[in-house]
């Protein structure tokens, strides 16, 4: 994002930066409620691990440890299991068995390494002091990379261990950690571009070093003083560039950059010991602010996974670029998930899977159907982050990448750990497991390290079942089950039935199902039938045409009221409450009553995460006063972050009363404009609707604007962070508010006219 304009500005009004850069404690705010482990409230939160199994507590069906059975996630302990980045102890134990047995794949892949040219023994380290990647310099890190990581594997699966390669590996390790003390993008004195890219070698290259180094740490040969030597190296060299460029969201590059510091710190946190290193980058993909208001980079859940389209589809955030760097974040991602996960942390499961959303994405982007011609993707419009304001994409670039096997962990989590079908990456598996190598960006030798057996557990239910309401219609997606040939989609008037059968959807379809349904509340089941089993979904709620979500009237008599009442998705009724900052009062209201007074500076109301979860179509209504206007400020703000975000400003850079929704800043907004502002020193009305893509914006139960080409809903752009009365981080609204109100589904022009008398 650049750094001179507001996330709703039009550019026609200048933008103090300084005031832009929030921090912990730039306005005083109060600390947000700490997610618990690495989880987030970022987008849909239906389902919570993958499958809905409580991780702590997860069992691979070949009885191996998944996420150790009763372990507190590392997030939260700052104590980690060793080894434990992307191969464990025990899943060693099993590689060696599947060896020892003669089983495919793992004994033909044990073959190939052991013959292959960089586990000979006959070969030393070639170290240099500095490595940049614009030179040939890279390529002695990368070649030492590669014997170092072979020659570990080819000591660690051997049985009985065979010593020799330790000891080689280890040369290879000390020869650096003895010698490197720099990485970067071109050599002094080079008339070269810099592109930044020593990066993506510190994160990634990072990333593999400590691969290695945690497989070793379990050799007695590798001396205590030379391990240490070899962390302190990369923690210095790599984890400080990694830990730097998360430190704040830079959503000015791509996914890859994000995900290749996320890796390089998770692995080097854990090798090294670093709880805070470690949640650094947990957080950072989970969108994950433990308080503090601060932006996540494209790399982050909400941000890589720009927009779920119906059948779970996650379309990835440079999947309008091309498929190599698509391709390259599911690689990277997949190391992330899988590391996390046997430390404790479920970054897979987060979001409803949100992950294995974007992995069948782009795994499709890469296949042919049945007739050889390429599928036809769904595709939200989306701004390239590196260009301007104007450059959108507009499809996906299916340029086809099959050289890369980025597939093995992602593929073995969902459908051999957790029984989940992901029909797209089974067949991305099959096209590139031949790739064991050859590439600086992966770690060799996939298929030998991640490959579980096949899933031969009793069939799941369909899961990860949502709802949600576009127009006359409910769009349903879920998750289908190994095993499931097809999916009955039923409707009912109670939760626990009956439920009437609406059609079948084949396991070989996208699993959606679009529903019209009379007006009324409604519950829709999904049953997996296959081989003669059937297993059917928790029912899941949806209203039509809709009901209100939140109501916060903020008209307390005594002064003391912020409470509301919140309407959940399940249908359960709770009481929120918000919290006035940093000088927010009470002033008089409309009606003899009270309102919320905002003081132009720093005053604002906190509201809870969630309240706009889940939301397709909805309406937002408000009361306003405004003793003055700034086109910086807003009425109402709900967001992930300051670049995924919606909000109404009284005044905007062009002059009026504006709704903007954004996925990734500003340069993507979308929204409508009134004509002019929220009049000054009487109470106005506000109110806005989204309906299958078309927004209406109102004043005073008038419309003033219409957009027919609004795309980005509440449940796109997350809510982790709301307020009232302010936005990020500008001044706040001059003026006082009352009536919140958020709504599902759109109200008529009439239903709007009524809120405003």
């Amino acid at each position: 994002m650049s750094g001179n304009k507001f996330p709703f500005d039009d550019g026609e009004a200048p933008v103090n930066t300084t005031r832009r850069r929030l921090s912990a404690g730039l306005f005083g705010l109060p600390m947000l409620p700490l997610l618990p482990a690495c989880g987030g409230v970022n987008g849909d939160s239906e389902g919570k691990a993958a499958g809905g199994e409580a991780v702590a507590d997860a069992k691979t069906p070949d009885g191996s440890a998944g996420s150790p059975a009763g372990r507190i996630p590392a997030s939260q302990s700052g104590v980690f299991r060793h080894p434990g980045l992307l191969v464990t102890e025990d899943d060693f134990t099993r590689i060696r068995a599947h060896i020892k047995a003669g089983q495919e794949p793992w004994t033909g892949w044990w073959s190939k390494l052991s013959a292959d040219r960089f586990a000979s023994l006959d070969t030393r380290p070639f170290p240099l002091p500095a490595v940049y990647r614009a030179d040939g310099s890279k390529n002695n890190l990368y070649v030492d990379i590669w014997r170092a990581w072979t020659l570990t594997l080819r000591w660690k699966l051997s049985d009985p261990p065979d010593n020799r390669y330790a000891d080689k590996a280890v040369e290879f390790l000390d020869a650096w950690a003895s010698t490197l003390k720099e990485v970067g993008t071109v050599p002094p004195g080079s008339t070269a571009h810099d592109d930044h890219t020593f990066i993506l070698m510190a994160g990634m290259q990072g990333h593999q070093l400590a691969q290695i180094g945690e497989i070793l740490r379990t050799y007695p040969g590798w001396a205590p003083e030379s391990l240490k030597r070899f962390q302190d190296m990369l923690l210095k060299v790599f984890g400080s560039i990694s830990s730097w460029f998360l430190s704040d969201g830079r959503i000015g590059s791509h996914a890859n950059w994000d995900m290749a510091s996320i890796v390089g710190a998770m692995a080097i946190g854990v090798f090294c010991d670093q709880p805070d290193l470690y949640r650094l980058a947990c957080d950072c993909y989970a969108g994950n602010n433990r308080g503090k208001l601060r932006n996540f980079g494209n790399g982050s859940m909400v941000h890589g996974v720009y927009f779920m389209h119906p059948g779970h589809f996650g379309q990835w955030e440079e999947s309008g670029r091309d498929q190599g760097h698509a391709t390259l974040g599911m690689s990277l991602g997949g190391d992330v998930m899988e590391m996390a996960w046997n430390q404790g942390d479920d970054l897979y499961g987060l979001g409803n899977n949100r992950f294995l959303s974007a992995a069948e994405y782009v795994a499709r982007s890469n296949l042919l159907d049945e007739n050889g011609k390429p599928y036809p993707m769904p595709f939200a419009r989306e701004h390239n982050p590196t260009q301007p304001h104007t450059s959108l994409w507009t499809e996906v670039n299916q340029s086809f990448q099959h050289g890369r096997n980025a597939w093995e962990p992602i593929y073995n989590h969902y459908v051999n750990r957790m029984g989940l079908a992901a029909p797209n990456v089974a067949r991305m598996v099959k096209l590139c497991e031949p790739k064991y190598g050859g590439s600086s960006d992966d770690i060799w030798w996939p298929t030998l390290i991640h490959r579980r057996a096949d899933y031969a557990a009793p069939m799941k239910p369909a899961s990860g079942l949502t709802a949600h309401a576009r127009g006359e219609r409910v769009v349903l997606s879920w998750w289908g089950s190994v095993g499931a040939t097809s999916y009955a989609v039923r409707r009912g008037s109670r939760a626990t039935g009956p439920f009437t059968l609406l059609g079948t959807v084949s396991a070989s379809e996208v699993l959606t199902y679009s529903d019209a349904p009379p007006s009324g509340v409604w519950f829709y089941q999904v049953t997996a039938q296959g081989n003669g089993a059937s297993a059917s979904s928790p029912a899941v709620r949806a209203v039509m045409p809709g009901e209100d979500r939140l109501s916060l009237p903020l008209n307390g008599r005594n002064g003391t009221e912020t409470f509301g009442a919140l309407l959940g998705a399940d249908g359960v009724r709770s009481v929120v409450e918000g919290k006035l900052l940093d000088g927010a009062a009470w002033g008089d209201g409309r009606r003899d009553d009270k309102a919320i007074v905002f003081d132009g500076k720093k005053a604002g109301l906190q509201l809870p995460a969630g309240i706009f979860s889940g939301l397709e179509d909805f309406t937002v209504s408000l009361w306003a006063y405004a003793n003055a206007l700034r086109w910086d400020t807003c009425l109402f703000f709900a967001g992930n972050d300051a670049f995924s975000y919606m909000c109404i400003a009284p005044q905007s850079g062009r002059g009026g009363l504006r709704f903007a929704i954004a996925g990734a800043t500003h340069n993507d907004s979308q929204g409508m404009e009134a004509p002019g502002p929220l009049p000054i020193r009487r109470w106005a009305h506000v109110a806005v609707t989204l309906r299958a893509g078309t927004g209406r914006l109102y004043l005073d139960g008038v419309e003033v604007a219409k957009a027919d080409d609004i795309l980005l809903s509440p449940r796109q752009v997350g809510d982790q962070v709301t307020f009232l009365g302010r936005n990020w981080g500008h001044p706040s609204f001059n003026g006082r508010i009352q009536d919140f109100r958020v709504l599902v589904g759109a109200l008529s022009a009439a239903e709007i006219a009524a809120l405003a008398k």
